[in-house]
């Protein structure tokens, strides 16, 4: 089973508390998956469509607690289907309207009687604002498992639900952006604090712990990833200019013998050649009296002095 699958079937496992928040959330599940059909004048049918057996039972019960309506599931499949399994749950026809008039959907001056998205009245509360997020999730949202990235969305079958769905995530202070994509407008969240912050708001807790122990292991890798580069990065650094300051001396050596260099400056040549691969705070100790480091690249500043002026012919005095 998919981490989407599972988040949604964590989120169909919870009933809404109060009534307001029931109609909410049936309202969205109805306009979102597009199960609301005219009859004639003053008939519709209803019905919520679902790959997922375990949504179209959430909301078998939903309209049984909330209308005490007895609603009928089939399972569908059909070719046009790409051959796989889908469940309907069909609300009896008689209590159609009746159900239509709880949620507020009806309105005499829409599109055959019918919102096009849930009045303001509807969504007045946090928690109703929230039950419809979750209705909407149910039937047209997915989330990408976050081994692999981090995406989240809803696909709303039309402008105005995509902005009610923008909305309601910015009054939880939850940023989303929407794009259209195949007839569908689509709202969507990247970013995995986004991500967590939206399931643990719909209710999906453990969805959104499995989120948040992933982001924590990548956080960890990415930092330790970091840390072996800038290690890595630093010992290059440190080998290349050893390398350097072994050049300097041998070309001291060479043109006019380390014995005419201070005692001080004839020592540190003599460690950094025995030593080429020590660090600088490394080479103090070898020292007497030893020396910190940046005592020690002091000396090492002076050696490339007088070695850069050889190499350009300057005199010297040391």
């Amino acid at each position: 089973m998919s981490y989407a699958s599972d988040a949604r079937r964590e989120l169909a496992a919870e009933a809404p508390g109060e009534p307001c928040c029931a109609r909410a959330e049936l309202a969205a599940a109805l306009l979102f998956s597009g199960g609301i059909s005219f009859q004639g004048v003053g008939r519709y049918s209803l019905q919520i469509l679902s790959p997922d057996a375990f949504v179209v039972r959430h909301y078998f019960l939903l309209v049984k607690r909330l209308f005490g309506v007895s609603c009928q599931i089939r399972t569908l499949r059909t070719t046009q289907l790409k051959g796989l399994t889908r469940y309907q749950l069909v609300i009896p026809q008689e209590r159609s309207t009746d159900v239509l008039n709880q949620c507020d959907l009806l309105d005499r001056e829409a599109l055959f009687g019918i919102r096009a998205t849930p009045s303001e009245d509807a969504l007045n509360y946090a928690c109703c604002k929230r039950a419809f997020l979750r209705g909407a999730f149910l039937l047209v949202g997915a989330v990408s498992n976050p081994e692999k990235g981090y995406h989240l969305e809803f696909a709303a079958p039309n402008a105005p639900l995509a902005e009610i769905v923008i909305k309601s995530l910015n009054y939880f202070e939850i940023s989303a952006k929407k794009a259209c994509r195949k007839a569908k407008f689509v709202v969507y969240l990247k970013g995995g604090e986004q991500i967590a912050d939206a399931l643990a708001l719909l209710g999906a807790k453990n969805a959104m712990m499995a989120l948040e122990n992933v982001r924590v292991k990548k956080d960890v890798g990415n930092r330790i990833n970091r840390q072996i580069n800038c290690d890595e990065r630093n010992m290059q650094r440190q080998l290349e200019n050893a390398e350097a300051q072994i050049e300097d001396i041998l070309l001291i050596e060479r043109e006019m013998g380390l014995g005419k260099l201070p005692r001080s400056l004839r020592e540190i040549a003599r460690v950094r050649e025995e030593h080429p691969d020590s660090p600088l705070s490394a080479l103090g100790e070898f020292l007497d009296p030893p020396l910190g480091k940046s005592g020690v690249n002091s000396r090492l500043r002076r050696l490339r002095s007088i070695a850069e002026k050889l190499r350009s012919g300057e005199d010297l005095d040391v």
